[in-house]
């Protein structure tokens, strides 16, 4: 078992730092305003303050001076971007999710299954100890509802591209449970302290992804 997490944790560094690769080739193609890199240094230094911070202090105990002072980052320009740390954390998982998305899009042609579940668990797999903190928080199950919809609003998107054809009303509906199973099988896996490999529970997610579209396309 150890020896399988510690490859999962290698491919996962690997998927990202291919990922950091693509998004600077695409930064070079169509150069980003100097506001635009500062706003991601900010994101990325926060994304990694909260990452070091969470498992240590717990994510609820954790105050907003002490993750900026973390980030090197002034409260007033935490608070010009969030509205607090629920929101900086709902905001951050949506672009975590949407950038796995990019790189499956891009990495993988038989991606169909409309959201990046692979991708994501083996991120989440590879931040064990912060994943286990944060599910033990009552942020976690507080903003359970924010997560489906940043994950409906990309599944969305998908089914417009993918299933052209499907309704809107069907598409909607789709993205709804899309979302909602792999919502709920990520707060499973993390509730049960991450003891099945990514692989499986991405598995039983695409799983029931092929079921419902081709039950969507058979309407």
């Amino acid at each position: 078992m150890r020896g399988t997490c510690y490859r999962v944790w290698r491919l996962a560094r690997a998927e990202a730092k291919l990922w950091v690769a693509m998004a600077k080739k695409i930064s070079r193609e169509r150069p980003a305003t100097p506001i635009d890199r500062r706003s991601h240094r900010t994101r990325l230094a926060l994304a990694e303050a909260l990452m070091a911070l969470v498992p240590q202090d717990g994510f609820d105990a954790l105050e907003v001076r002490k993750l900026t002072a973390a980030a090197g980052v002034g409260r007033s320009t935490f608070y010009k971007h969030y509205a607090d740390k629920d929101d900086f954390l709902i905001t951050s998982f949506g672009g975590m999710v949407a950038g796995f998305d990019a790189q499956a899009q891009h990495l993988r042609p038989d991606y169909d299954s409309m959201l990046p579940a692979r991708e994501v668990f083996a991120h989440v797999l590879a931040a064990r100890a912060f994943a286990l903190s944060m599910v033990t928080s009552g942020q976690f199950a507080r903003t359970q509802a924010a997560r489906e919809d940043k994950l409906r609003a990309i599944a969305e998107i998908n089914l417009k591209r993918l299933r052209p054809g499907l309704p809107p009303m069907r598409r909607q509906e789709t993205a709804v449970v899309l979302a909602g199973a792999f919502a709920s099988l990520l707060r499973w896996w993390m509730e049960t302290g991450l003891r099945q490999t990514p692989e499986h529970v991405a598995g039983l997610y695409e799983t029931v992804a092929r079921r419902m579209l081709d039950a969507s396309q058979s309407v």
